[in-house]
């Protein structure tokens, strides 16, 4: 579903991302994790298309989307909300987990997801 090879990312003459690959299967959730610094940020904008790489490859399923804009990316299916940004502020956490059901099909919420959640959990 999405693939990363030797994406190199920098800012100016300062290399923040080394050669780093990975990819992600249909259906698997994968958590980047890290201390500040460590260029998790830094990798979103560059899945995104926000930042420009250095060098490497990003794509979803067939499509190679390195080179193109973010709202190209956007129309392949890449997405990114970024951390403590208030998005849906005035929804509940309910109707946020609901807005990522539509591109399963499904129309209500999992039961065994609100134990990630603290303020949910029963």
């Amino acid at each position: 579903m999405l693939n990363v090879t030797g994406l190199r990312v920098a800012y100016g003459q300062s290399e923040v991302l080394h050669g780093l690959d990975f990819a992600v299967a249909p259906g698997e959730i994968v958590a980047i994790m890290g201390r500040n610094g460590m260029g998790k940020t830094t990798l979103m904008k560059a899945l995104m298309g926000i930042l420009p790489v250095k060098s490497g490859a990003v794509s979803v399923g067939d499509a190679d989307v390195t080179t193109k804009k973010s709202f190209e990316r956007v129309a392949d299916g890449l997405a990114y909300v970024p951390q403590g940004r208030m998005i849906f502020s005035t929804m509940t956490v309910e109707e946020n987990i609901e807005t990522g059901l539509t591109v399963t099909g499904r129309k209500t919420v999992p039961g065994d997801i609100y134990g990630c959640f603290p303020c949910c959990s029963t």
